[in-house]
Parts: structure tokens; C-alpha cells; sequence
């Protein structure tokens, strides 16, 4: 899709032509859609045990499987396939190659993990990836998935 600057649509205003702005919702999207997606997973950083003897958050028994999910996860992140970055207590520690999700019952998805990625691997083949092993990353409280976009 071609794009005309402001001065253009301009000139086509003064020549007398009628130019429709696309909906400001219809520009957010297109802005979005322009965007790669990436999920983040961000814990306090503490072990969290339900009744049921299940182990949530960092530092549980099988680490990668919880950093795997089940999440909710959009279709853009399914789609792309970018790498996963888990951070614990504000600080990244994991990221992932992924290489496909598989849904459960309830709706969720797990990622398909490769293989941990370092910042050398990083720098070579995602080099404008946003996060670093060690970066700082925020927590958002009451939930450790979230997207971003880069």
C-alpha cells in the first residue's frame, strides 16, 4: 500500500477534490498490524503452590514447561513465532526460541520451546529484539503474560 504525505493530500484539497481520512481506529490497527508481536512472561519472582500441589512462577521443579504456559495468547504472537522472554523479579533471566502453540482444552496455549537463546544469539540472528538477558523488565501484577511489539 502506497502512503501520500500531508503536503500531497494537501494539493489535492486545494485542487478541489473531496480526500477521506481513514477512522482513527483504522490507523491504530494499520500502526499495530506494522508491529511485531512478542510474548513476555513476568513473575515477582516468587514460587506460588496451589491446593492441588501445582507449582506456579519461578523457581518451580520444571521451570521450562512453566514458562511454556498455558497462556492466552493472540493469534498475531501464534503467527509470528517470535522469541519468549521470561523475566523474574523485574529482571529478564530466560528467552526462547518458539517453533509453533498448541491449544487446550480451556482455550490456552503452550509454547513450543526451542532452544534458550543468549544475548550473542540474540545480537546475530534478532538483533533488533528489545530485550537482553539481564535487561530490566517490568512486572505487571496480577497476571505474567503479556504481549509487546518492537
Amino acid at each position: 500500500m502506497k502512503h501520500i504525505d500531508e503536503s500531497t493530500i494537501q494539493d489535492i484539497i486545494d485542487a478541489g477534490y473531496d480526500v477521506r481520512r481513514p477512522h482513527p481506529e483504522t490507523i491504530r490497527r494499520r500502526e499495530q498490524q506494522a508491529q511485531r508481536v512478542f510474548p513476555v512472561i513476568s513473575r515477582s519472582g516468587r514460587t506460588r503452590v496451589e491446593a492441588s500441589g501445582r507449582e506456579h512462577g519461578e523457581g518451580v521443579k520444571d521451570q521450562r514447561d512453566a514458562d511454556a504456559g498455558y497462556w492466552r495468547v493472540s493469534q498475531a504472537v501464534r503467527r509470528d513465532l517470535e522469541p519468549i522472554t521470561v523475566a523474574a523479579a523485574k529482571e529478564v533471566k530466560r528467552i526462547y526460541e518458539v517453533h509453533g502453540w498448541t491449544q487446550n482444552e480451556h482455550g490456552k496455549w503452550k509454547a513450543e520451546l526451542g532452544s534458550l537463546l543468549t544475548n550473542e544469539d540474540l545480537d546475530r540472528d534478532y538483533p533488533d529484539y528489545p530485550y537482553r538477558i539481564g535487561d530490566y523488565c517490568r512486572t505487571q501484577q496480577g497476571r505474567a503474560y503479556r504481549p509487546e511489539t518492537y
